[in-house]
């Protein structure tokens, strides 16, 4: 490209699309923005992990959502809320390139040169707004996964159907949703939560009483205090691919059509150091002045969950106003 962007936003979240819209109400020329994403679609993350029909809740983790710019959204189910985004992007004019992957972001001078593996080549651009997720690349078990039941091995809902036996890995509030979620979606799946320990104590209040509800009534099955082991095909089963034996580690087995995996998500760490940000180690999260997002780095700005680990949609787009609102005063 030969002309240099106002503002070039990294990735098409809520905080990205946030930054992209507040800059150019505050009256940057949307020709002048520039919204790069690696999927080919934006919010990846809600059309990944929430279920066709789920809610997207405004309020999270038992806090009352407050926006504080000009974008907000309403509650509804995950298919209301990306039409929400659909119009924030049409109303406001934002160009969104799909399907680029940035794999560098790098300051000369005054401007920043952004390399990604499509054909824009390098991007230069005044300002830089990185709004990249956790959950683009899902923390992993350590013991294999054996071919023949991979297809059967998930890290979403997206391929449970109903009335299939499915266990859920993980004891944080994706988990939980998952779990709880699934079992209001199909009812007549077997559900079970597997949680290495013995009580759940990484969800938020409003997700844990839920799960710990539907336990006590028998809707969740639960094996806590136990991890697994070891996967494995189950042998001469009658259904292509087999279905999945899973091994724990107190020595039991138990056969299940699916397992899906919600063991959370790692801040970019290395995307973010390699763009000369500094990295708190003991807050896990980027160093950054919280009243205007701007990194150590004049001019490029963090929002959303890169900041630190998963937050709330309200304060990703939180995040995009603060970063809009100085980015566009230094222009």
């Amino acid at each position: 490209m030969d002309k240099v962007f106002d503002l070039v936003v990294i990735g098409a979240g809520p905080g990205g699309i946030s930054a992209a819209a507040e800059a150019i109400i505050a009256g940057v020329n949307p020709a002048k923005v520039l919204v790069l994403e690696k999927s080919d679609a934006h919010n990846e993350t809600v059309r990944k992990f929430y279920k066709h029909g789920k809610r997207v809740d405004v309020d999270w983790a038992g806090i009352k959502a407050e926006f504080h710019g000009h974008l907000s959204f309403e509650q509804g189910s995950k298919e209301e809320y990306i039409k929400q985004f659909d119009d924030i992007i049409e109303k406001y004019g934002i160009r969104v390139v799909y399907n680029h992957h940035v794999y560098a972001v790098e300051k000369k001078g005054d401007v920043f040169e952004i390399a990604a593996d499509k054909e824009l080549g390098v991007i230069q651009a005044k300002k830089v707004v990185i709004g990249i997720g956790v959950m683009g690349k899902p923390n992993k078990p350590g013991y294999k996964f054996p071919g023949k039941i991979r297809p059967r091995l998930n890290f979403n809902l997206d391929k449970v159907v109903p009335g299939e036996k499915v266990m859920i890995v993980g004891g944080g509030d994706t988990a939980g949703e998952y779990a709880y979620g699934l079992k209001d979606m199909y009812p007549d799946c077997d559900v079970t939560l597997c949680y290495r320990r013995a009580e759940i104590t990484r969800m938020n209040p409003t997700n844990k009483e839920i799960v710990e509800k539907y336990i006590e009534e028998g809707k969740i099955n639960s094996r806590l205090g136990v991890d697994v082991e070891s996967v494995e095909p189950v042998e001469d089963d009658e259904v292509t691919p087999p279905r999945v034996k899973v091994n724990f580690k107190d020595g039991t087995s138990e056969t299940f059509d699916r397992v899906v995996y919600a063991l959370g998500g790692t801040t970019p760490r290395e995307f973010l150091q390699n763009s000369g940000i500094e990295y708190d180690e003991e807050k896990w999260q980027a160093v950054h002045n919280p009243e205007t997002m701007e990194t150590n780095v004049e001019g490029l700005y963090v929002a959303g969950d890169v900041v630190k680990g998963a937050q709330s949609i309200s304060v990703a787009i939180n995040h995009g106003f603060y970063a809009a609102t100085d980015l566009v005063k230094k222009l």
